[in-house]
């Protein structure tokens, strides 16, 4: 595994050397510490739904008045 640097103060990972290795706000981390994302399992099992997913919509009503509908139509292509 390859060696990583970490600031102390503000989590920047940066990749291991000697310079900043010997830095007092820098503490030496694992790969697994620095890129955590990098080992999720690539399949994860989630939980299994309990709610019926194909259920109707229920039809709404079209309540516009009828001026309201002739105005917003005006212009457009019969």
């Amino acid at each position: 595994m390859n060696k990583y640097l970490r600031n102390k103060e503000d989590g920047t990972i940066y990749d291991w050397n000697e310079r900043l290795a010997a830095h007092p706000k820098c503490e030496e981390v694992t790969e697994e510490e620095a890129y955590p994302e990098r080992f999720i399992p690539k399949k994860q099992r989630g939980r299994k739904t309990q709610v019926k997913l194909d259920t109707p919509a229920p039809e709404v009503p079209d309540t516009t008045p009828l001026e309201l509908a002739e105005e917003a139509s005006r212009g457009l292509p019969e």
